[in-house]
């Protein structure tokens, strides 16, 4: 099974590769992906599955059974940005998110959050480890308190303790909010 709801998030250069475009996959590969992210209308919560006859028999019985189908308006909606958006749309994310990354993880490293700089998505994770608190929500309370910047404590990543030295952050923001976030980063004194 292949997540790659964050297909067109790809940074320098990267280019997506599905699981099931490779030799031999075809038959063993479901793919899931979806409209959320590359559309901004996340909780819309629209998606597909695309797999062999086998697979998708079954898929389709859980899905009949387990989940209920998102409004027809909103479907309507994805559908009209599948038909009408041009490749540019889908270069420009890509793009635009690269930007916010790049400014985003270099506000990060000037106050001492080094980040673990993402190849694609909207997430960084940042080593905290030298803010007060034992635990990652106790060094997330602090960066909350201390910048007005929220991020989710590590734990939430990792099994064990690992997870207590990083914080995520989502830079899927408008410039204006990410600039702001920016500034109370490096302006802190961490």
């Amino acid at each position: 099974m292949t997540d790659e709801i964050y297909e067109y998030f790809l940074y320098d250069g990267r280019q997506h590769v599905s699981m099931a475009s490779l030799p031999n996959m075809a038959q063993r590969t479901v793919t899931i992906g979806g409209y959320s992210k590359t559309f901004s209308v996340t909780g819309w919560r629209i998606g597909y599955s695309v797999a062999a006859e086998p697979w998708t028999r079954a898929i389709g019985a859980m899905n009949d059974l387990l989940y209920v189908c998102a409004p027809a308006p909103l479907q309507m909606g994805v559908t009209c940005g599948i038909r009408e958006l041009s490749d540019d749309f889908y270069g420009s994310l890509a793009r635009d998110y690269q930007q916010k990354r790049d400014k985003f993880c270099s506000a990060l490293t000037k106050a001492g959050l080094t980040p673990s700089i993402p190849e694609g998505a909207y997430y960084v994770l940042a080593d905290v480890s030298w803010l007060p608190g034992d635990t990652g929500k106790a060094r997330s309370m602090y960066l909350l308190e201390k910048t007005g910047v929220a991020g989710v404590p590590g734990e939430a990543f990792f099994a064990g303790q690992k997870g207590k030295n990083f914080i995520r952050f989502s830079y899927a923001k408008t410039d204006a909010d990410l600039d702001e976030a920016c500034r109370r980063l490096t302006e802190a004194g961490l």
